[in-house]
């Protein structure tokens, strides 16, 4: 009975691995585009790697401006109302990248 059980445990958990890395930001990507023409998407992922990759590395700030992207968009949907809030304000949005 145990066995009978466990085997689909086994198949959920082997999904499960295989599906998260795949939803990650990275992966999602360009939701922002929704939202935002490509045009400021590039020009916020731009802006946001040359702002933190002295910080975080250029690597690691090409995966934190590729999350952050689609969560700034998502919470200020009109791009011209990221234009006029502080790097700050977006950082404090885009807090949850930092671990990517």
């Amino acid at each position: 009975m145990k066995k009978q059980v466990f085997i689909p445990l086994l198949i959920f958990i082997s999904v499960a691995f295989l599906i998260v890395p795949a939803s990650s930001c990275k992966t999602v990507a360009r939701a922002a585009v929704k939202y935002w023409t490509k045009r400021q998407v590039k020009e916020f992922v731009k802006n946001c790697e040359s702002k933190t990759a002295r910080l975080l590395g250029e690597e690691t700030a090409a995966k934190y401006c590729d999350c952050a992207v689609d969560v700034v968009a998502e919470k200020y949907r009109n791009y011209n109302d990221v234009k006029s809030i502080s790097i700050l304000d977006i950082l404090e949005v885009a807090r949850g990248c930092k671990d990517q």
